[in-house]
C-alpha cells in the first residue's frame, strides 16, 4: 500500500487500526508500531509544514497555549536526502509559521535516539544548530528510545555541551522502563533539567534524592505509562512518590494523537484518580518555571 504522499505502508499495516495505541500493549515493540509509518511521512518541505500545522492546530483546539514539540531532524534528513542544517531550516520554519498562525507559543526540542548510539551525530547536530542560529525556536535537546540500549560514554558530553555552549535545556527520557540508574545518569552526567517519565524513581531513595537535590522536573505521562505497561494500575502511579517527596512535575500528553488522549484528558485523569486539585491549579506555574522557552 502507498500513502497519498508516496510513502510505502508496510504489509499488514492497517492505518485505521495501527496508527493508534489506546489499549495497554504487551511489549514496547508493539507500542512503537505506529512509528513504522509516522516517521516516514514528512516527505518534502510542504508535507512537513502541513504536519506541524495540523499538530499545533489540534493542540490549540485543546486549549494549549505553549508547547515544546519534539522531533528528530536525522529522520527528516534521511527520507528527504538533505543536510542536517537544511532539515533544521525546514523544521524551524514550520514551527515558527504554525506558532504565528495559531497564536500558540510553539518551540522545538530536538531529539537524539538511543538507537543511533553515535555521539558524533550529536556533536554534528550541535554544530548545525549553531550554524542555523534558530534558537528563537530551538530551545532544548532530548534523548529518547529504548533504555535497555546502553548509551555511549560520550553521549553525556553532547548534552553538557548543548547546555553550556548553546544554552539549551536538557530533557532525558529516563526511568520509563524500570532502570533507576538511568535517572541518576541523566541528572548527574547529562545535566538534565527535566526527566521524561521517571517512573523507576518510585521506591528508589537515591533516584528521588538526586531529582530533588538537583531541582529536576519530571515530565509525568499517566496515560502513556498505562499503555506501555510501565504502570499497571493508575492508582499506584509513581506520581504519588513525587508528590510525597516534593519533587516538581508537570503532566504531559506524550503522544496525544496516537493515544487519542489530549492534555486536557491527562489533567482530568489526574484529578479523577488522585484528587489534589490544588496541584493542578499550580501546574501552570510549575510548567512555566521549567519551560525551556522561559530560560
Amino acid at each position: 500500500m502507498v500513502a497519498k504522499n508516496g510513502v510505502e505502508i508496510p504489509d499488514g499495516f492497517d492505518i485505521e487500526r495501527d496508527l493508534r495505541v489506546t489499549l495497554p500493549v504487551v511489549t514496547l515493540t508493539e507500542y512503537f508500531k505506529p512509528w513504522e509509518v509516522l516517521k516516514k511521512l514528512p516527505v518534502g518541505r510542504s508535507c512537513l509544514k502541513e504536519m506541524v500545522a495540523d499538530c499545533v492546530d489540534v493542540l490549540a483546539s485543546d486549549g494549549v497555549e505553549y508547547v515544546e514539540l519534539r522531533n528528530s531532524p536525522f529522520n527528516i534528513c534521511q527520507i528527504n536526502d538533505i543536510s542536517l542544517e537544511e532539515a533544521l531550516v525546514w523544521l524551524t520554519e514550520a514551527v515558527r509559521q504554525s506558532s504565528e498562525q495559531s497564536g500558540i507559543t510553539a518551540l522545538l526540542v530536538l531529539s537524539i535516539s538511543r538507537y543511533e548510539n553515535d555521539p558524533q551525530r550529536g556533536f554534528e547536530l550541535l554544530k548545525a544548530i549553531k550554524n542555523v542560529d534558530s534558537r528563537d525556536v530551538i530551545v532544548g535537546l532530548d534523548l529518547s528510545g529504548d533504555e535497555n540500549v546502553l548509551a555511549h560514554a560520550e553521549t553525556a558530553n553532547v548534552f553538557r555541551k548543548a547546555k553550556d555552549d548553546l544554552g539549551l535545556g536538557v530533557s532525558i527520557h529516563a526511568g520509563e522502563t524500570g532502570i533507576a540508574e538511568n535517572i541518576i545518569w541523566a541528572v548527574q552526567d547529562c545535566g538534565a533539567d527535566r526527566v521524561g517519565h521517571g517512573i523507576a524513581a518510585a521506591g528508589n531513595s537515591r533516584a528521588l534524592k538526586v531529582l530533588k537535590d538537583h531541582d529536576v522536573c519530571v515530565e509525568v505521562c499517566l496515560k502513556s505509562n498505562l499503555l506501555t505497561g510501565g504502570v499497571k494500575q493508575i492508582e499506584k502511579h509513581p506520581v504519588v512518590d513525587f508528590i510525597e517527596n516534593d519533587i516538581p512535575f508537570v503532566l504531559c500528553s506524550d503522544n496525544p494523537q496516537v493515544h487519542d488522549h489530549p492534555l486536557s484528558a491527562e489533567f482530568a485523569l489526574f484529578e479523577e484518580t488522585f484528587g489534589r486539585r490544588e496541584i493542578l491549579m499550580k501546574m501552570r506555574e510549575v510548567a512555566t518555571r521549567y519551560a525551556f522557552g522561559q530560560r
